[in-house]
């Protein structure tokens, strides 16, 4: 008789205890639905990559990583991205290749092989504003590209994002270098003189 009461009881004890953590409330951060658009639209990726996780992570102070998983990008290899610099680095599933790597600097880049580069610039430039009054920079031109910095309008430490837009091929289409400045706002956030 003792037993079947014992047994009773730790059934009981066991059955409060699974109502107890089925009544409990979910968490508040959920992992968004997973981005099918990506998956053909260099557009849609490059909105993940570069504003839902770098201009996140970056204005919020927040983890790359954590971000990175909650958007459905997965880890791979730093040196995979081509990056000499990456400290980390997650890939977005895409019919190109599609990366957000970790910067030394807390800084996060976000690149998108594939799409036309003056169409994924002009997104980009649109994404800005969600994060903060961007304005326009310097733009400097290279052999195979050229950087433009979008900076927020702080004296001290304001928010960057480095678009660069290929102009050759065999090259990411977009990429993005998005930071806070260590210090003082530096003059390449000022649009240069005409």
């Amino acid at each position: 008789m003792l037993r079947v009461l014992t047994s009773l009881a730790g059934a009981s004890l066991i059955g409060a205890l699974l109502g107890g953590f089925a009544a409990q409330t979910p968490e508040a951060r959920r992992t968004p639905p997973a981005p099918y658009a990506a998956l053909t639209s260099p557009t849609a990726a490059m909105g993940i990559v570069f504003s839902d996780i770098c201009m996140t992570a970056v204005r919020d102070g927040s983890s790359i990583e954590a971000l990175a998983l909650d958007h459905w990008l997965r880890p791979v290899p730093p040196r995979s991205t081509g990056s000499p610099t990456a400290t980390a680095a997650w890939r977005l599933a895409s019919y190109s290749k599609v990366f957000v790597v970790a910067l030394p600097n807390g800084g996060c880049s976000a690149s998108v092989e594939g799409g036309d580069p003056e169409a994924l610039r002009e997104a980009a430039v649109a994404l800005t504003a969600r994060h903060g009054a961007f304005v326009e920079g310097q733009t400097i031109p290279a052999d195979n590209n050229s950087r433009t910095a979008w900076c927020t309008g702080e004296a001290h430490r304001p928010m960057i994002a480095v678009l660069v837009k290929r102009t050759q091929a065999r090259r990411a289409a977009f990429v993005a270098n998005v930071f806070r400045a260590e210090d003082d706002r530096p003059s390449f956030c000022t649009p240069a003189r005409g």
